[in-house]
């Protein structure tokens, strides 16, 4: 059996991934005892390509803003007889609303895959495929090892990609990690992840890069900070550099940030989401995110030489110019954070916040690849749609002037500024550019021609 993996995407800087998305490494390792007939396309850093042999299978995976695309290619491989099997973020939150997903798919994955997917191929392979298979995971015990052996390595900076945990136990109302896999917090042993990096990173031909450096592929690991703790310990002796996602207030966790700094972490992503305690109160993050504390976390963690690359939204009900253009900048000059992950506040479809804005008549446009996390398709109460989609442009230009990485760099240990300035001359090209059939400069000019305000 052929199979064909087809995940989107768009690049990083340089037209390079940073790291590989490691969804469809991972899918590959779920099914490899079905068949040793994988082959990987990631649209991030690759075009699609029907070539002379076509696959039996072909397993695709979206988010919304770039569901467009891969129902374009899905539709390709089915006019030439291939079977389709979609999963996914938008497959699963958006299966009831999108038509397409039904229209375009053989057969729809919601929610996990570990044990939904092998048991779709095997059907598949018996003639008895089912049109939806939902089979929940409550353990991430002995799962296989990701096949990034299938990718293009030349086509990555570092391609060296795991995870330890899924899902987070926090219950931010603007995140849509919770409905793709419910209210189970789950992680794997600390040893089977040890063997993991080990195996991954001695695998041959691999660039110095992809031995030396992780990513994981994780929304919170360190909500458990007993696992989180024991999994530092264990890292120590690998002698590797990591990055992963999670939490500000691991700021406060001062023997924790010095497992952190000895096991070889370079910087943590984390969500700040809003400079404003209105709006992050209304998106019951108050318990999680303080404002007062940005600050003096951020400097706790900078002085271990851990860089921060801080993420916002912008456009929740309770901003304003001032919050979102003032004193953002303001505050994260004073955080002297590495880098900034700038998104807009997107209102998916099966969120309570869009079908309020639906009722309200506040949807700018319904159309999916507009979904995307930089063009905005809805009215805030407080500012109109041409002056956010204007401000969240303008305020990434702003943060990575000069002026400001000159600023920024000189609350970073003089050890470090190296890598501060590598990392910020690797960013300053804004990802956005690169999403398929989305000019941000026309959107701008169709939002101003709207009446709102």
């Amino acid at each position: 059996m052929k199979v064909l993996i087809i995940t989107p995407g768009h690049p990083g800087p340089g037209n390079k991934s940073l790291p590989p998305a490691l969804t469809a490494p991972y899918l590959a390792a779920l099914i490899s005892d079905e068949t040793n007939d994988i082959k990987i396309i990631d649209l991030a850093v690759q075009r699609f390509s029907m070539g002379p042999q076509l696959p039996d299978l072909a397993l695709l995976t979206t988010t919304m803003g770039q569901s467009d695309h891969i129902f374009d290619v899905a539709n390709k491989l089915k006019s030439k007889g291939v079977s389709v099997i979609l999963g996914g973020p938008h497959a699963t939150l958006a299966y009831d609303f999108d038509d397409r997903i039904r229209e375009v798919a053989d057969c729809v994955i919601l929610g996990a895959a570990e044990k939904a997917l092998p048991q779709a191929l095997r059907d598949f392979a018996a003639g008895r495929l089912l049109k939806t298979y939902r089979i929940p995971v409550n353990s991430l015990e002995n799962i296989p090892f990701s096949r990034l052996d299938l990718l293009d390595h030349s086509k990555y900076y570092s391609v060296t990609a795991i995870f330890g945990t899924r899902n987070c136990p926090n219950r931010c109302k603007y995140c849509s990690i919770r409905h793709m896999y419910g209210n189970v917090y789950l992680k794997r042993p600390v040893d089977e992840i040890i063997e993991e990096i080990r195996f991954q990173t001695s695998r041959p031909n691999l660039k110095w890069l992809d031995t030396k450096l992780i990513t994981f592929w994780d929304d919170n690991p360190s909500a458990d900070l007993d696992w989180f703790n024991e999994l530092m310990e264990k890292m120590i002796p690998l002698k590797k550099w990591w990055l992963s996602q999670m939490c500000l207030n691991i700021g406060k966790n001062k023997e924790t940030l010095k497992l952190m700094k000895a096991s070889g972490c370079k910087g943590i992503f984390v969500g700040l989401e809003s400079v404003s305690m209105d709006s992050i109160r209304a998106q019951d993050k108050h318990s999680v995110n303080r404002v007062e504390d940005y600050i003096h976390l951020s400097k706790s963690i900078l002085s271990g030489g851990i860089n921060i690359i801080a993420a916002t939204m912008y456009g929740f009900d309770q901003d304003t110019k001032k919050s979102l253009f003032e004193d953002t900048l303001n505050i994260l000059g004073q955080m002297g954070v590495t880098l900034l992950q700038a998104h807009i506040v997107t209102p998916y479809p099966h969120s309570e916040y869009f079908k309020t804005l639906r009722a309200e008549n506040r949807l700018v446009t319904t159309e999916a690849k507009y979904y995307n996390g930089y063009t905005v398709v809805h009215k805030p109460s407080n500012i109109s749609p041409y002056d956010l989609q204007k401000g969240f442009v303008d305020i990434r230009k702003r943060f990575y002037s000069y002026n400001s990485i000159f600023k920024r760099m000189l609350q970073h240990n003089v050890s470090r500024r190296p890598d501060f300035l590598l990392w910020n001359y690797m960013y300053r090209k804004p990802n956005y550019e690169a999403i398929p059939d989305v000019d941000i400069d026309w959107w701008m000019e169709y939002l101003r021609t709207l009446n709102n305000y």
